[in-house]
C-alpha cells in the first residue's frame, strides 16, 4: 500500500527561462518566465497545483532563505510552496 506522497507527484511539465545577461530581469521575471513555460508544457493551470517546491543556490545573493519570494511571484499564497536545497 503507497504512503506519503511518494505516489502521489507528477512531474507534468517544465520551464526554464532564457540563458544570457539579462540585467534588467531580476529573480521574480526569471521565476515567472520559466513557470509560465511549465504551465503550457503542461497544460495546467495555477489553480490545478496543489503544491510547489521551490529550489535556489545562492539564495543570499537572489531570493532569501524561504519560498515566500517564489509564492509570491508566482501567486501561489493559497498552497504549501517549500523550498529545498542541496549543497
Amino acid at each position: 500500500m503507497a504512503s506519503g506522497i511518494r505516489d502521489r507527484v507528477v512531474i507534468l511539465g517544465m520551464g526554464c527561462s532564457r540563458f544570457g545577461e539579462r540585467w534588467e530581469d531580476d529573480a521574480e521575471d526569471l521565476m515567472v518566465e520559466a513557470f509560465i513555460e511549465a504551465q503550457e508544457d503542461a497544460g495546467v493551470a495555477t489553480s490545478d497545483i496543489g503544491m510547489a517546491w521551490f529550489g535556489s543556490g545562492y539564495e543570499e545573493f537572489n531570493v532569501g532563505k524561504s519560498a515566500v519570494p517564489a509564492a509570491t511571484a508566482l501567486r501561489l499564497e493559497s498552497i504549501p510552496v517549500t523550498r529545498v536545497e542541496r549543497k
